[in-house]
């Protein structure tokens, strides 16, 4: 069960593709959060504009915690953009698996785990293995 180089090509494509996907996807949700907190800055400074404006004591108090609370969202925000979003292993990596196992992949399901057998097995079979009344299988269904 090898693949041809052909189909190896579309493979390593579509891999390629989803990766720029992706990459595209994480770029625009940190566009997304940059947008929000030019918003939550602008709130703010509004706040601190009304703030200035009031002498009452108590429209003072609740306009400093609005103004805190939307402090503490720009830095939630900031830390969502600064966390790590690169994926856990490179492309050269990710290319390099998948040829290896599109190449063989009885090799990954031999050495590996039971998780990793199902898995392969559910990518080679469509649907489970259907039995009959005298455990016979049905081949046919599967392929």
């Amino acid at each position: 069960m090898t693949p041809t180089e052909n189909v190896l090509s579309v493979a390593m494509s579509m891999l390629s593709d989803a990766s720029s996907q992706r990459d595209d996807q994480t770029k625009q949700a940190k566009t997304a959060l940059k947008r929000q907190i030019t918003e939550l800055g602008k709130k703010q400074d509004a706040l601190v504009e009304r703030l200035i404006e009031t002498s009452n004591p108590k429209v003072i108090a609740a306009l400093e915690t609005k103004i805190a609370k939307l402090d503490e969202d720009k830095l939630r925000l900031s830390d969502k953009i600064t966390q790590n979003t690169k994926p856990k292993a490179s492309m050269g990596q990710i290319f390099e698996l998948l040829r290896e196992f599109l190449s063989n992949p009885w090799n990954i399901y031999d050495k590996g785990t039971l998780a990793v057998k199902k898995t392969i097995l559910k990518t080679a079979f469509k649907a489970p293995w259907p039995t009959t009344d005298k455990t016979v299988f049905e081949l046919r269904k599967c392929l």
